[in-house]
């Protein structure tokens, strides 16, 4: 392939006009002068503050197992204010990495190295919170399941802005008002077992929850995927919206409709690292035309470009890709494109500091509690779940127990209860909760790296938010085996310590199944990986060898087991 030379740009004398101008001596017989508008900047919002958005020679390299792959090779671009520029590529091609390092959410790792510089208004966003500015919403629709869209702008927008409860109500509702969501506003979103919202709604409210902080910066990976054609150009519609107001705009599309490719401004193609056409969308038929790869009058221009760019295999390239590809890259080098030139006198000077996070500690642990017991108390079928579990075993042991003799034969029956309801609580309370928090662990991190909220006030606000179907079913379980079997029916006071002490173990084994449910993304992986856990706690219970009958090397084991006997 052609390694990619560094961009040279030109600015025309006419105000937002630019005529890229080929080299030379290089391909002069492939592409004439064409030119580039700007689309209407006379959208009334002169008074937002405006972002350019720039990058330069920005490539992105991964070593593994000694070996340095490339994924981006010195790609230079730029997204204006009032545009919504889209990149498309084939699958592999850069687009969602470029947009990723765009938004910051890759950094330079051990394995991963990022070169270039990337820029807002003629700064380096290194040296800016760049995330106070711009928002990122990622192609998995993230949210909580029994909140309806109004709940969760709500929240959203009580835990990242400052204001009062009518500021926050007044927010809300023109956001839900700009993306069309008035019908479904007091809806539960839903989940693949539960009824709630379309694809596309739940899509709306995914990008209302990063206009709740009216970014000037909008960064969307595949809005449209998975949406039929009719709702992605619904959606597609609402983001030119919101570029008219002016805000940046950038979304990749993977294979828009031509009537959804009609409507976007500035066009991004990428092919195997490399950008092989930047400018307007309407124009690039007439570039690609020009260099040889005419579409079809009759064809979609997206799917010829997905079609011309296709790679079947990119560690193997036949000789007729690589030829292609070299000859789509040295064109493209051959084009001096623009460095930048929106009118400066638009952009303004980016502040590095901007006001401190709207909720301290104990703010966001009221709104945290007040979400996770909503979302919680909606899902009734969770909870009877738990309950039939604890009963059933309950009145299992109750029936084959029932009235044990008074007298020391007996006490050796009484221990195995006593060790088997710590295993029931144990397993159960681990289980339930590893296999919960998966479901909320893409929110949590997403959340997280925005810094919305601090790691223990979503702890404890989500432990809190549990413990009401945490007592009630062990209570029940106490009460129908306590006083069949008897444990001890000649102090009541017993009983109490009895469930005290299993409200303990069912309390420290749902941490340790948050913990396993943290490690991995799927329920399955969560329940395999429960008794793997707890089945060595069980060796260490005291039931079976004493502990210190165990080698001592394995005598460290026992603080971390959960003992009851």
């Amino acid at each position: 392939m052609v390694s990619p030379q560094v961009f040279s740009r030109r600015e025309s004398q006419e105000s937002n006009i630019e005529i890229p101008v080929m080299k030379e001596e290089e391909n002069s017989s492939l592409v004439e002068v064409y030119q580039e508008k700007s689309p209407t900047e006379a959208n009334g919002h002169d008074e937002r503050t405006k972002i350019q958005l720039c990058w330069d020679n920005v490539s992105y390299v991964i070593e593994k197992e000694g070996q340095e792959t490339q994924i981006l090779k010195s790609v230079s671009g730029k997204a204006n204010p009032g545009e919504l520029l889209v990149l498309m590529g084939s699958s592999g091609a850069g687009k969602t990495t470029l947009l990723n390092i765009l938004a910051g959410r890759l950094n330079n790792t051990g394995s991963a190295k990022i070169i270039g510089q990337i820029t807002a208004n003629g700064t380096n966003i290194k040296d800016l919170d760049f995330g106070y500015y711009s928002a990122y919403v990622t192609q998995e629709d993230i949210l909580l399941p029994n909140l309806t869209p109004r709940e969760s702008l709500m929240f959203s927008s009580r835990l990242r802005m400052p204001g009062n409860y009518q500021q926050h109500v007044k927010r809300v509702d023109g956001i839900i008002e700009d993306l069309r969501l008035m019908k479904c506003a007091d809806k539960i979103v839903g989940s693949i077992t539960k009824k709630g919202l379309s694809g596309g709604e739940r899509k709306r409210v995914c990008i209302g929850m990063e206009l709740i902080t009216d970014p000037i910066v909008l960064l969307l990976d595949e809005p449209t995927s998975g949406l039929d054609s009719f709702t992605a150009e619904v959606v597609i519609d609402l983001l030119i919206e919101q570029s008219r107001k002016g805000r940046t705009v950038m979304s990749t599309i993977h294979q828009p409709s031509s009537s959804m490719f009609d409507k976007f401004d500035k066009l991004v193609l990428l092919a195997e690292g490399h950008i092989v056409y930047q400018g307007l969308a309407a124009d690039s038929t007439k570039y690609f035309t020009k260099i040889g790869y005419e579409c079809p009058k009759l064809m979609n221009p997206a799917d010829y470009y997905m079609r011309l760019l296709h790679i079947v295999d990119r560690k193997n390239l036949t000789e007729k890709e690589h030829e292609k590809i070299e000859n789509i890259v040295a064109a493209y080098d051959s084009i001096e494109q623009d460095k930048g030139n929106y009118d400066e006198s638009k952009l303004e000077h980016l502040k590095t500091k901007h006001l401190a996070s709207p909720t301290n500690f104990a703010t966001q642990f009221m709104i945290l509690l007040s979400r996770a017991w909503t979302n919680s108390r909606r899902d009734p079928l969770a909870g009877q779940i738990v309950i039939s579990e604890y009963i059933t075993m309950g009145a299992l042991l109750a029936l084959l127990c029932n009235n044990l003799a008074k007298n020391y034969d007996s006490s050796t029956t009484r221990t195995q209860i006593l060790f088997l309801s710590s295993t029931i609580v144990s397993f159960y309370s681990c289980q339930n909760s590893a296999m919960q928090f998966p479901n909320e662990t893409p929110l949590f991190l997403k959340e997280s790296k925005q810094k919305i909220y601090s790691t223990a006030s979503y702890y404890l606000s989500k432990s809190l938010a549990d413990i009401p179907m945490q007592f009630l079913p062990i209570l029940l379980y106490c009460l129908i085996i306590y006083w069949a079997i008897p444990l001890n029916d000649y102090d009541a006071s017993k009983f109490f310590i009895f469930y005290f002490i299993l409200i303990l173990l069912q309390l420290n084994t749902t941490g340790v199944g948050y913990i396993l449910g943290s490690l991995v993304k799927t329920e399955t992986l969560a329940l395999a990986l429960t008794p793997i856990f707890m089945q060595p706690m069980m060796l260490w219970s005291g039931l079976f060898p004493h502990v210190d009958d165990f080698p001592q090397g394995f005598s460290w084991i026992q603080y971390f087991s959960v003992r009851i006997i």
